[in-house]
């Protein structure tokens, strides 16, 4: 078997595709390989219309799977068909998709690879490629992949959540599938706007209809999109970020305790921050024996502790009634506690009382979100942040978006 007849069986050409020479290049370290088109006639690439060869475009080059140490360079002048339909096109290659510079196989190896390693720079260097096409193709299996989406696949519930990608309080809104644990897409920015453009860009017309319910925080311009664009879904205020503001009331409440207590009194209180801001059921034998000393002092911190404590109640609760009963309580208990920072919290709860307990109809959370976000987080470590916010946002759909990627 010579060279051009092994080249053939390895790339898979075929009738009329033929490999004409293959040739080395040490200098380069490259094997060349030569490809013609042998035959007068080709279908047109948009209606498949057997069309006759109109003139040969440029040799262009593409760059395919390692032969041994040798990089491995594919060149062809492609021909190009006058389709009496559609004009004068480019016919398609059988190794290549369309306006790339990569083999088919050569782009679902960059594709692995950086699947696995996650860093832009190695993959660029293990592959012998430049950033820049590294990027390229990455930039490339996004746009393949979101084209690939189905438009009429059904998403009940979905989360919506902000993070930070650089500095100087840059953030972009998030858009996650809760059930199937993806980000759908995320937009620039945290403004109404931009809310909404998330919306129509992540969800079709048809699965705008299917959605029960959306999972945020209380901010007020992703609830106004919300009422919007999905007025048929509940709106359902994040279990965790409930937690954030209770924890912040005991924090507060801590702080202001320590500055009215005697040098003797504060030292209970002394490094105790983590302690109420713990999860008891996570919480670590220290941390207990030391909660319990610190109750049993009735300070008000610990008071502002049991209240945040007793409002995972609610949350609890199987049925919609019995939770608004538990929420009006707990409501009464916090105003009765004469704490500014928890009545605060209390009166903002009883504000958002329906999106709190729609928890208990839906029994949703953003905890999928909560945990794209830590992933957003080494996505961002791992390239040393972004400074163009497209590139962002290419890296999170392409480790996080469930994409059909490969060519």
């Amino acid at each position: 078997m010579n060279d051009t007849q092994l080249y053939k069986q390895i790339l898979g050409i075929s009738s009329p595709w033929e490999i004409s020479k293959v040739s080395l290049n040490t200098e380069q370290e490259e094997v060349n390989v030569l490809i013609t088109y042998s035959s007068q006639q080709a279908p047109c690439p948009k209606c498949g219309k057997i069309c006759s060869l109109y003139d040969h475009r440029q040799a262009r080059r593409w760059r395919h799977l390692d032969t041994c140490q040798l990089k491995t360079i594919l060149s062809c002048k492609v021909p190009r068909i006058n389709c009496p339909d559609h004009g004068i096109l480019t016919i398609e290659t059988s190794w290549s998709q369309a306006q790339s510079h990569f083999s088919l196989l050569f782009e679902r190896l960059a594709i692995d690879m950086l699947m696995t390693f996650k860093k832009q720079s190695k993959v660029a260097d293990m592959l012998r490629i430049s950033f820049d096409q590294m990027n390229y193709i990455m930039h490339r299996s996004v746009k393949r992949g979101l084209s690939r989406r189905e438009s009429k696949q059904q998403i009940k519930h979905i989360g919506i959540d902000e993070k930070s990608y650089a500095r100087h309080h840059k953030y972009a809104s998030i858009l996650v599938d809760l059930d199937e644990g993806r980000v759908i897409d995320l937009v620039e920015n945290r403004d109404e706007q931009s809310a909404q453009r998330l919306i129509e860009q992540g969800l079709s017309v048809y699965q705008r209809r299917f959605v029960k319910a959306i999972s945020m925080d209380m901010w007020k311009a992703y609830m106004r999109v919300a009422h919007n664009c999905l007025p048929q879904a509940d709106i359902v205020h994040d279990h965790f970020h409930l937690i954030r503001y209770l924890n912040k009331a005991v924090d507060q409440t801590r702080r202001a305790e320590m500055k009215k207590l005697s040098k003797e009194e504060k030292q209970p209180l002394k490094n105790s921050r983590f302690v109420f801001l713990s999860n008891p059921i996570k919480m670590n034998a220290s941390y207990k024996l030391r909660l319990i000393d610190m109750k049993a002092l009735n300070l008000e911190t610990s008071k502002a502790w049991q209240i945040k404590e007793n409002f995972k109640l609610v949350m609890m609760t199987e049925y919609l009634n019995d939770a608004k009963y538990v929420l009006s309580a707990w409501a009464m208990e916090a105003k009765r506690s004469k704490l500014k920072p928890v009545i605060k919290v209390a009166e903002m709860f009883i504000k958002h009382s329906v999106g709190i307990l729609n928890y208990v109809v839906h029994k949703i959370t953003n905890s999928m979100s909560e945990t794209m976000n830590s992933l957003i987080q080494e996505i961002k470590y791992t390239a040393r942040g972004f400074r163009r916010y497209e590139n962002f946002r290419i890296a999170v759909l392409f480790f996080l978006g469930k994409l059909n990627l490969y060519p």
